[in-house]
């Protein structure tokens, strides 16, 4: 919400999360000791297990939304790994040589291009043309092989059992790939963010009404939640979106891979 707009400010998550703590600890102080909302409970207590009963609500739903975060993080890991490992057994087929050339040239721009337009730029959200072409290419070199040897037009035969293992890391590049993109353009979880805000405004207000009659011993308790609700908030919208942020997945992997090409 908001920082989602702007995804090169990779602090943009803290911010946001800073100001929806700074938001809803004003919001609630206002409310209980600025309005006469409140004024019963000076002589009236309120009961603590009102109050407990709100902020488990608030855990719990916190503890749902991070735990399907989290599992849309360790899946678009998973999926940068799987793409590597296909991208690797593609570029260590058993090939003749001239056939292997020109796969590792094919991988290139495959590389190439997502790294700097699909992750880099559209930060997974939007595919490349440029990187589909160079699946298409890389599917295009066995099939042209295999039709040349139809003919008995070359010599450089690749068998069917190598041709197979290729055609295999192929797809499981595109399925890498696609889960990756898939992610990327993942719903945003505005709905998501606004409950979570009012759940906490909610837990907020039910503290500070136990302090009504003491509005300096309030201080420190909204200072303490105030700082847990910030770093709750703020663990579970740094796995919200995988490829975004100061715990963003940077393709380093794919760079590594591409020099290594280039440097072979």
């Amino acid at each position: 919400m908001l920082f989602e707009l702007f995804p090169d400010l990779w602090i943009g998550p803290i911010l946001a999360t800073l100001s929806w703590t700074l938001l809803v600890a004003l919001s609630a102080w206002v409310l209980v000791f600025k309005t006469p909302i409140f004024n019963r409970y000076i002589e009236f207590k309120i009961d603590a297990a009102f109050c407990t009963m709100l902020n488990i609500i608030f855990v719990f739903f916190m503890a749902f939304m991070g735990s399907d975060f989290h599992e849309n993080f360790q899946s678009a890991q998973l999926a940068l790994v799987k793409e590597k490992a296909a991208l690797n057994r593609l570029l260590h087929a058993p090939l003749p040589a001239q056939l292997s050339q020109q796969t590792k040239v094919e991988v290139s721009h495959y590389l190439e291009n997502v790294i700097n337009t699909e992750w880099r730029k559209n930060l997974n959200r939007q595919e490349s043309p440029a990187v589909q072409n160079a699946l298409i290419a890389l599917s295009q070199i066995l099939v042209n092989n295999q039709a040349n040897c139809a003919s008995a037009t070359t010599g450089n035969c690749v068998n069917d059992f190598i041709a197979s293992a290729y055609f295999r890391s192929i797809d499981e590049l595109r399925e890498a790939r696609d889960y990756r993109l898939a992610i990327g353009a993942l719903e945003r979880q505005t709905l998501r963010y606004l409950l979570c805000i009012f759940l906490a405004f909610n837990a907020v207000v039910s503290i500070l009404i136990l302090f009504r009659a003491n509005r300096k011993g309030a201080i420190i308790p909204l200072v303490m939640y105030g700082a847990s609700i910030w770093i709750a908030f703020m663990i579970v919208v740094l796995h919200a979106e995988p490829y975004v942020g100061v715990r963003g997945i940077a393709p380093i992997a794919l760079e590594h891979l591409l020099d290594s090409i280039k440097t072979n």
